[in-house]
């Protein structure tokens, strides 16, 4: 069947961000072309271009199509309670992953590296952005397990959110340097931790 011109173009986008995807994940978006972006997805040199205005538009798709491929990958795995299950599912899942899974964690960390550079300024914007985004999911979830009395109260959402996503990312970036480190004795002992720091006595439970 002859596809449309929506799917084409779909396809194309969605080409052009694994190509700038990997580009990133193996040498950083500061030295990336939109050219050989294009070339890469097997496109003209001028299709990223065109598509995306200019790198700074391309980089802001790249950093959403990494937040969508995230979000695809955790919707395939168990369902999970909102709340404090869903916190610790998240990590589990976080360091579960294999392979190629672990291509668009690389790509966000080199660009949040990236981004506390003062040449990179444009960059910033951009990683704060789906930092954000990533913060607001663990807050809304503490926010439940509080109301549900199975988070304690005392755990601020906003500043436990960074405490968090913060230890899962630096846990991450030392393994990608240092595949030898034990990632899943590390994970298992993140999540007694985190579980204790969030989980409420007996006693205040459906308070």
């Amino acid at each position: 069947m002859r596809r449309s011109h929506a799917q084409r173009r779909e396809e194309a986008e969605r080409r052009l961000l694994d190509a700038a995807l990997t580009i990133v994940a193996q040498r950083g978006s500061v030295r990336m072309t939109l050219a050989e972006v294009g070339e890469a997805a097997g496109y003209s040199r001028g299709l990223a271009a065109h598509r995306f205005g200019s790198k700074a538009g391309l980089v802001q798709a790249l950093a959403g199509y990494i937040g969508e491929q995230f979000g695809q990958q955790r919707a395939r795995g168990p369902a999970l309670q909102p709340g404090l299950d869903a916190i610790l599912g998240n990590i589990r899942f976080y360091f579960g992953r294999r392979g190629g899974a672990w291509l668009s964690s690389r790509a966000l960390l080199v660009m949040m590296n990236e981004a506390c550079l003062e040449a990179q300024p444009e960059l910033r914007p951009v990683v704060a952005a789906y930092n954000r985004s990533a913060l607001a999911w663990f807050e809304q979830h503490i926010a439940t397990g509080i109301a549900r009395g199975e988070i304690a109260p005392h755990n601020d959402p906003g500043i436990t959110a960074v405490i968090l996503l913060g230890a899962m990312r630096g846990v991450m970036q030392q393994w990608l340097v240092d595949p030898k480190l034990p990632l899943v004795a590390v994970r298992d002992r993140l999540l007694q931790v985190a579980g204790q720091l969030l989980r409420a006595e007996p006693g205040h439970r459906g308070s």
